[in-house]
């Protein structure tokens, strides 16, 4: 079984995307304080509970035992913006660059 919180790279999957026709992208491991992994055909999301309004309104599911948000592959653009626009401030106060790797 993989780790969802696994920083190695996914492999590639072959074919064009999926059924639109649209290639799939690439999540980012972390955004700020949150973490984001593959478990199946759902994005693990382990994140600080201020957060948790965001995992609700992309519908996530919260799984108690793991402490994670499940949420779908298609819902993650919308929340990738939220989280940066939600995160990018703090951390800018801070003097902190998310940028940077």
């Amino acid at each position: 079984m993989t780790d969802p919180f696994d920083p190695r790279p996914l492999p590639e999957r072959s074919g064009s995307g999926d059924a639109q026709g649209r290639r799939a992208v690439s999540l980012p491991a972390r955004i700020g304080p949150v973490e984001l992994g593959m478990l199946g055909a759902l994005v693990a999301v382990r994140c600080p509970r201020d957060l948790d309004p965001l995992m609700q309104k992309a519908g996530g599911q919260w799984e108690p035992g793991s402490r994670r948000w499940l949420i779908e592959r298609r819902r993650m653009g919308p929340l990738v913006r939220e989280l940066r626009r939600a995160t990018d401030p703090l951390f800018r106060r801070a003097g902190i660059s998310l940028d940077e790797g």
